[in-house]
């Protein structure tokens, strides 16, 4: 059986991008101290910005990444939120 949705439930569109270098890289998931991106990347160390849009609206954090020296898709980093 399929359940009906109420009328007052939504789902939201969410994209998530990273900022760095003169690059915008979209990005799977960040949360918990880390950047996962779809396919490995190789990004420089230094400082970017990540912007996640929900519904269009942008949050921004400033992100301090500490980047492999191979292509990864795992990215360890740090976030602080960008009021």
């Amino acid at each position: 059986m399929i359940q009906s949705i109420s009328p007052d439930s939504f789902s939201a569109i969410v994209r998530i991008e990273l900022h760095i270098a003169g690059k915008c890289l979209p990005v799977a998931q960040a949360g918990g101290g880390q950047l996962i991106f779809d396919k490995p990347v190789s990004l420089p160390k230094g400082d970017g910005e990540l912007v996640m849009y929900i519904d269009e609206s942008p949050q921004r954090w400033r992100v301090f990444l500490q980047p492999e020296s191979a292509p990864v898709r795992i990215v360890r980093a740090s976030f602080e939120h960008i009021a």
